[in-house]
């Protein structure tokens, strides 16, 4: 299978009929991704010994996902995953993302943290250092664009091995999303006018 996973990447699971769980990769083979529990042991439900399912997961482009049969793990706790059928799909972002370091507070239902954005866009940013955020929390942040400060909600949706965390903006309304969009407009000229030099 494309080898775009690796350990400790967070991964959405959906089972046929609905039953959603969240893990984390702990190993890639040829044939098979095996997946390690985020906080309590993962099992299929209702004694089922195999079911098919959906993982899904963020990359530097978009969200992959793949089709597959989930079966229990070599371990206790884990589940291991046989992609089946056609290969991965890719849906790319919408936004533009433009590479930037800006001061951000992070507000989870059960911790607090300020941290740097690595890079932002209209619909999202990505933070580090974030390790404590899990996949799936809810936040609120404050993101410092110089000029003014934005606040909104958002949802933890990707992580890397790097302790960065991915939050996607949820509904981030009127004013806030202008002057994000006008400043991601700015950081792209000042990266174009900088690589011509």
């Amino acid at each position: 299978m494309e080898l775009l996973l690796e350990p400790r990447v967070p991964i959405d699971i959906t089972l046929d009929g609905g039953w959603h769980l969240t893990a984390q990769v702990t190993s890639v083979g040829p044939d098979h991704v095996d997946l390690g529990p985020l906080s309590e042991p993962l099992a299929l439900p209702a004694q089922l010994r195999w079911c098919g399912a959906t993982i899904a997961w963020k990359t530097r482009i978009g969200a992959a996902h793949r089709n597959g049969i989930l079966t229990q793990g070599p371990e206790p706790g884990q589940l291991r995953m046989h992609p089946v059928g056609e290969p991965m799909k890719v849906q790319r972002r919408r936004f533009v993302r433009v590479p930037a370091e800006l001061s951000t507070a992070v507000i989870a239902p059960d911790k607090r943290l300020t941290t740097r954005t690595l890079d932002v866009s209209v619909g999202g940013m990505l933070v580090a250092p974030a390790d404590t955020l899990v996949l799936d929390d809810t936040v609120r942040f404050a993101l410092d664009l110089g000029a003014i400060t934005i606040s909104g909600d958002g949802k933890v949706v990707r992580g890397t091995s790097e302790g960065a965390r991915g939050i996607l903006f949820d509904n981030l309304q009127g004013r806030a999303e202008r002057q994000l969009s006008r400043y991601v407009a700015e950081r792209q000229r000042q990266l174009i006018a900088g690589s011509r030099q």
